[in-house]
């Protein structure tokens, strides 16, 4: 089969063996994959992938079930997406069982590759993590990426008042028509987010030390920190009286390393409390481009480029759309 690797900032498409299957397993024909930044820090060497899972690029994938291990419930024909540790732009991927999701009816493959990271991040992190209870008022910095699409729907879906940083008007725009309640443009007035504050739970892709920063300043008393990324830089000075006097939860979170039981806990959750609402079309899965897989490069270009909102997903089999 045909796999997806980056290397040394790099993407090649390689042959290499189709997996085998285990207890528990299933092996899915891939349609479509979801492109997410962690890929762009592999592809660049920074973020290789945890023990045992695959080399090639991909956290989640769409597609049809191909072939069904001992022990799982899923049946040859099944339309699913997945979670993934790695491994989602290839041409076929087999993963647990219990990483898998059904691939909401009233959705195209490709709408479905959206899914299963970003709402999976958003969920652990703001629902779980956080435990955010309706009524709080949640912070969402990188508002319009695909994390930040799928936190604005779960928490309008669940009665959170959500406000976003942007980088440009244009993505606030877009926020605020899925439903957050507004927000500010980063290079224009951060500071701007003191309006809004107090915050109940902030969702920081970002770090560095002016998020850092301002982060202090806009939590509220008991209050949580959800640290998922460090885009601005990996260091910041904090004044720790103030995560003492407000009793600030500071959490580091990812979701990539966790062992198989936590995944598969997870996903039952997301079945439960959020699949449904794709159904009832009170969640979207925001697909803002595709490309072919032949595209892969130019794909990931867009994706790190910053102007996109919503989601990127790479077109593996066009015939299982």
């Amino acid at each position: 089969m045909k796999a997806l690797q980056g290397v040394n900032g790099q993407l090649e498409w390689v042959q290499t063996p189709s997996p085998t299957l285990d207890v528990g397993q299933v092996r899915i024909k891939v349609a479509a994959a979801g492109l997410n930044r962690a890929d762009l820090l592999q592809i660049k060497g920074h973020y290789p992938p945890p023990p045992g899972a695959s080399e090639f690029l991909g956290l989640e994938c769409s597609g049809v079930i191909a072939e069904v291990g001992p022990g799982s419930s899923w049946q040859v024909g099944d339309r699913v997406c997945a979670l993934l540790a790695g491994g989602g732009m290839a041409e076929e991927v087999v993963v647990d069982g219990r990483h898998v999701l059904p691939a909401p009816e009233n959705l195209s493959l490709a709408e479905a590759a959206c899914l299963p990271e970003v709402y999976a991040t958003a969920w652990l992190n703001l629902f779980e993590l956080a435990a955010i209870k309706p009524g709080e008022k949640v912070l969402l910095h990188a508002g319009a990426s695909g994390v930040g699409s799928a936190a604005i729907q779960l928490c309008k879906a669940f009665g959170n008042p959500v406000w976003v940083s942007v980088g440009s008007a244009e993505r606030l725009a877009y926020c605020v028509e899925l439903g957050a309640q507004g927000g500010v443009v980063r290079g224009d007035n951060l500071a701007g987010l003191e309006a809004f504050a107090p915050f109940d739970a902030v969702l920081d892709p970002v770090g560095g030390n002016e998020y850092a920063a301002l982060n202090l300043k806009l939590l509220g008393q008991d209050s949580r920190w959800v640290l998922i990324g460090v885009m601005a830089g990996r260091k910041a000075e904090i004044d720790l009286a103030q995560v003492l006097g407000k009793r600030i939860h500071l959490l580091g979170s990812t979701l990539r390393s966790r062992d198989e039981q936590f995944k598969a806990t997870l996903i039952s959750d997301l079945a439960q409390q959020v699949w449904p609402l794709f159904v009832e079309g009170r969640l979207s899965p925001q697909l803002s481009r595709t490309f072919p897989a032949e595209q892969a490069s130019e794909a990931y270009a867009t994706l790190e480029s910053n102007q996109v909102s919503g989601k990127v997903v790479l077109v593996i089999d066009p015939q299982l759309q």
